[in-house]
């Protein structure tokens, strides 16, 4: 690329990207034939791409990541003042803005006492499923391993988060995924036929739908299984909502 694209021109930014840019969730085939959107700049909820089309982003980024919105001048400050005073020191170590912000968080998480840092949710999950294996080592003789995992949700694209993975067309050609990992059945009520509980509704099918995850353990061994991975709400799988009563009976 030579030069600073102009508002006006971005060929050359475009160009790049067709012959560079490795898009997720995208087959680049139409790309033979069509110039790849290019989102330039965002303000509130809009975004508007290289052709000055504006649109409403009611995905927050496509992916559920800019809950606060485009163009927040008291956020671009805050962190530009920060990237100044200190952009990054390895975890090992603690940092004020680290600190204050572990706190906060806290305080919206009862029952918890820690904040781990990390880039992403898979980073996240990862982290999750090797404290599960690690407690199983140091606590179980290495026997409760086994991590739940619900069929339609969603925990990250890396070997160890597809593997806890229940959408199937995601996970086809990746495997084989590390062993260890079980799937239990959802809790839609759409689906409710093929789990056997059609003559159910509501909480009713909200408890026994939950009842359904008690199955899988008993079959796999209480002995066994170290933790139980859902999304609180399904979301590429469909945005699902659980039931009444399902969470609770969760918990119990």
């Amino acid at each position: 690329m030579d030069g600073k694209p102009t508002a006006n021109d971005l060929s050359e930014v475009i160009a790049a990207d067709k012959a560079h840019v490795w898009h997720h969730l995208f087959q680049h085939k139409a790309l033979e034939e069509n110039d790849p959107r290019i989102i330039v700049e965002g303000k509130g909820l809009r975004v508007w791409d290289q052709n000055g089309k504006e649109y409403l982003d009611a995905v927050s980024g496509a992916v559920w990541t800019v809950n606060v919105g485009y163009g927040r001048k008291r956020i671009v400050d805050a962190v530009a003042d920060q990237l100044l005073k200190l952009n990054y020191f390895a975890a090992v170590n603690g940092s004020i803005p680290g600190a204050q912000f572990a706190e906060m968080l806290i305080d919206k998480m009862p029952g918890m006492s820690r904040v781990y840092y990390a880039n992403s949710g898979s980073e996240a999950n990862e982290k999750a499923f090797k404290m599960v294996r690690q407690i199983a080592h140091k606590k179980y003789g290495g026997k409760k391993y086994k991590i739940l995992y619900r069929d339609r949700d969603y925990h990250g694209g890396t070997i160890g988060t597809m593997a806890a993975g229940g959408q199937i067309e995601r996970n086809l050609q990746f495997g084989p995924f590390p062993d260890g990992f079980v799937m239990v059945p959802h809790c839609m009520e759409y689906r409710k036929e093929e789990l056997g509980l059609g003559h159910l509704s509501g909480r009713d099918f909200g408890i026994a739908a939950a009842n359904l995850i008690e199955e899988v353990i008993l079959r796999e061994g209480p002995e066994t299984v170290g933790a139980l991975c859902l999304e609180p709400v399904t979301a590429g799988g469909g945005v699902i909502t659980p039931p009444e009563g399902y969470w609770e009976r969760v918990q119990e």
